[in-house]
């Protein structure tokens, strides 16, 4: 086999599709895990204190460790808001990946007093060597409409629309990582299920989120040899064809602070879960 065949064989199997939002890791009998907590933590309140703010992630799959990195930030520029995604492969996996790259943003509007966000626009784009998938969301409230626009470089490839149920948007995974940590759909306790409307994707829209109970809890924390602290286990079911899973479960730790803090993505199509850890967070 000659080496171009070899890297086209290794492309194959480590090629990946980084999920958003939500890289987090679950990875036991860690040493000494990060806690997630910070100064002047509120539960709820004026979302836009988010703003200047990100968070690092390293993720691992199958016997590769650190093999990717993400970071999610929120921005205020001029008086509008909006969050970045971003999450690439480096090193010997990016190599075989042609340095894969995700990008994710979304334009918000605040709304609810300043309590809540919902989107404008969501951009996502997928960049494997001089290869660029794009997809464009547009969110119209005034005439309840969501419409979209998919590109192969410049190109486009595919549109379409959907009607916006009355009293209600569809929140893509960045607007819903931040108004769940500022308590929007639910208090973040113990026990407590919620489902989020989100953009849909093959004739699935939502998002099912279950605080596991203190009980159940406990057993998972047992099975992985954790440290017994403040943490909350959070179970969460999105569309399959957001992470390419093959069942869309996702396993978040999260801190005291509503940090994600270890998370697993189940099931990940050729490579098992993946894994993703909190490393480090910063504030300007």
């Amino acid at each position: 086999m000659t080496f171009k065949h070899l890297k086209l064989l290794l492309m194959l199997i480590l090629g990946l599709t980084l999920p958003c939002i939500s890289t987090h890791a679950m990875e036991p009998k860690l040493a000494t895990a990060l806690t997630g907590e910070y100064n002047n933590f509120l539960p709820t309140g004026k979302i836009t204190r988010f703003a200047g703010e990100t968070l690092y992630y390293d993720i691992s799959f199958l016997w590769f460790e650190n093999a990717a990195s993400a970071k999610v930030s929120f921005y205020e520029e001029h008086g509008k808001y909006f969050s970045v995604l971003e999450a690439s492969t480096k090193g010997f996996v990016g190599f075989f990946t042609a340095y894969r790259k995700h990008y994710y943003k979304t334009e918000f509007e605040v709304i609810d007093k300043g309590r809540r966000l919902r989107p404008k626009t969501f951009l996502r784009q997928v960049t494997s060597a001089s290869n660029t998938e794009t997809t464009r969301h547009k969110f119209d409230y005034s005439h309840r409409l969501h419409t979209w626009k998919k590109y192969a470089n410049e190109e486009k490839v595919d549109r379409g629309q959907d009607a916006i149920p009355t009293e209600s948007a569809f929140h893509d995974i960045l607007t819903s990582f931040y108004n769940i940590r500022n308590s929007v759909y639910e208090k973040m306790v113990k026990g407590k299920k919620f489902i989020i409307k989100t953009i849909p994707e093959k004739g699935h829209g939502e998002i099912f989120v279950h605080i596991l109970s203190e009980h159940d809890q406990e057993k998972f924390r047992l099975e992985e040899e954790r440290k017994k602290g403040d943490e909350m286990l959070l179970n969460i079911i999105v569309p399959k064809e957001i992470f390419k899973t093959e069942t869309g479960e996702l396993m978040v730790w999260s801190s005291k602070h509503y940090v994600p803090i270890e998370t697993t993505v189940k099931d990940y199509i050729l490579l098992g879960d993946l894994h993703a850890r909190f490393t480090h967070r910063e504030a300007h």
